[in-house]
This record gives C-alpha cells, sequence and structure tokens, in this order.
C-alpha cells in the first residue's frame, strides 16, 4: 500500500532528525569507503551513480552540488520534495486489486509499474479502472531508523564527493 501522508507530529520528529543529522556531519570525518558500501547496499537498486546501479528512482549523478541540508533532507525525507515524474501511482484493477509504484513507461495499451525493489509489472490498461497519483514517493522513508548514524554520515560524506 502506498505510504501514509506524515502528519505534523512527524513533520516535527523528521525536522529534529535532520537537524540530528546535519549536526553531527559537521562534526565527522566519514569514511568514504563506507559511504559507497552503504549506498551499494541501500539506494543502488534504485538510484544510479556513474552508470553503476538502478534507474527505477533519480540518477544521481551530481548530487554533491546539493549540499548535506537538502541531502538529509531528500534521504531522511523522500516525500517532502517529490518531483512529479516520480510521483507514486495506485492502479486499481477491475479484479479490485491494486498495485502501487513509479509509472515507469507505457508502451502502447500497457502501464509498465516499478515497486519499491525495482521490479517491473506490466499491467494492461484495459485492466485498470483507476490510476491514483500521490505526491508521494517510492523511496522508503525509514532511512532515519534503518541506518546508524555512523553509516548515514559515511553514506552523506560519499554522496558530497558525487
Amino acid at each position: 500500500p502506498p505510504p501514509a501522508p506524515v502528519s505534523p507530529e512527524q513533520r516535527a520528529a523528521l525536522d529534529q532528525l535532520i537537524a540530528a543529522r546535519i549536526a553531527a556531519f559537521s562534526k565527522a570525518k566519514p569514511d568514504l569507503e563506507v559511504g559507497s558500501n552503504v549506498f551499494k547496499m541501500n539506494c543502488a537498486a534504485c538510484h544510479q551513480i556513474a552508470g553503476e546501479g538502478g534507474l527505477t528512482g533519480p540518477q544521481l549523478d551530481g548530487i554533491g552540488t546539493r549540499g548535506v541540508a537538502r541531502l538529509c533532507e531528500d534521504i531522511l525525507d523522500p516525500n517532502r520534495n517529490v518531483d512529479a515524474h516520480f510521483h507514486l501511482h495506485v492502479l486499481t484493477r477491475k479484479d479490485g486489486s491494486t498495485l502501487s509504484g513509479f509509472l515507469k513507461a507505457e508502451a502502447g495499451q500497457v502501464l509498465i509499474l516499478a515497486d519499491a525493489a525495482g521490479t517491473e509489472t506490466r499491467v494492461p490498461k484495459a485492466d485498470i479502472t483507476q490510476d491514483t497519483v500521490l505526491p508521494q514517493s517510492l523511496m522508503p522513508p525509514t532511512f532515519g531508523e534503518s541506518l546508524a548514524e555512523s553509516d548515514f554520515t559515511d553514506l552523506l560524506g560519499w554522496l558530497l564527493t558525487r
């Protein structure tokens, strides 16, 4: 199912987490090799840098120019600034089932939807009764919990060199 919208309380908690990670980064000495490995393990399934990785999400060449604060926002709160091209689609089929993901392509009478794991599903347009577009990202909003602060710092350091 698509992620739930962020409540004001969740937004405040995310703002605090982002501020804390920015502060931690300013005092840290990132290990770029570890950061590269963190990217490969957590991000490369969907994002590509220098020709390596998947293309479900945005290509990240030049991402280092965004700066620390924007990268923290993009990673820890991926639903805050979602480009319209990467909005989440929820397809309802005639049988009542639903699929959600990023609309990767349209090939004639077929929509190609990619899920958070990068798996593509072809859905005939004739089987779709509704296509709901949500201004949310396919990217999981859980990296604040799933990545240790040190791994996050290393990832951030590595991304800033790209």
